[in-house]
C-alpha cells in the first residue's frame, strides 16, 4: 500500500459518509478515519463545503445541511484551502486541457499545487490530469 502525506479530499469523499451506505462510503469513512488519525495530511478546497451543503441539503433538507455544514468547518484534521486567482488561471488550463468540469478543475488544480497530486475521489474524471494520482 502506498503512504500517503499530504491528500486533497474531493466533495464526494464526505458526501458518500453522509448519505449514503455501501463500499464508497465505507471506503470515504475509512479514509476520514486515517486522516483523523494523523495517517496523513488532509485538505480540501473551501469550495466542498458549498458543494456538500449544496448536495445534503438537495436530499436531507436545508436544516440537516446546515448541520453538516458546520461540521464540516470545525474537523480539526481537515485544512481548507483557498480557491484564488492562480488557482483558477490553472484550473482554466487544466479545464481547456482535459474537459473537465470547473469545480473538478479547480480541485484538480489544487491537489496539483498543494498535495502533490495526490487526491482522493471516486471521480473518474480525474484519471486523464497527468501528475494527478487518485486513490479511492
Amino acid at each position: 500500500m502506498v503512504k500517503l502525506k499530504n491528500v486533497y479530499l474531493d466533495s464526494n469523499v464526505f458526501i458518500y459518509v453522509i448519505l449514503y451506505s455501501g463500499e464508497i462510503a465505507e471506503k470515504s469513512k475509512e479514509y476520514l478515519r486515517k486522516a483523523s488519525d494523523g495517517e496523513f495530511n488532509a485538505y480540501t478546497s473551501v469550495l466542498t463545503w458549498d458543494e456538500v451543503v449544496y448536495v445534503v441539503g438537495k436530499v436531507a433538507g436545508f436544516e440537516e445541511s446546515l448541520k453538516v455544514g458546520k461540521i464540516l468547518l470545525k474537523m480539526p484534521f481537515l485544512e481548507f484551502l483557498d480557491v484564488n486567482y492562480a488557482i483558477c488561471e490553472d484550473a482554466q488550463k487544466l479545464a481547456e486541457r482535459y474537459k473537465l468540469l470547473p469545480r473538478d478543475a479547480i480541485h484538480a488544480a489544487l491537489a496539483l499545487r498543494y498535495c502533490d497530486g495526490t487526491i482522493i475521489s471516486n471521480d473518474a474524471d480525474f484519471d486523464v490530469v497527468e501528475g494527478l494520482r487518485r486513490f479511492f
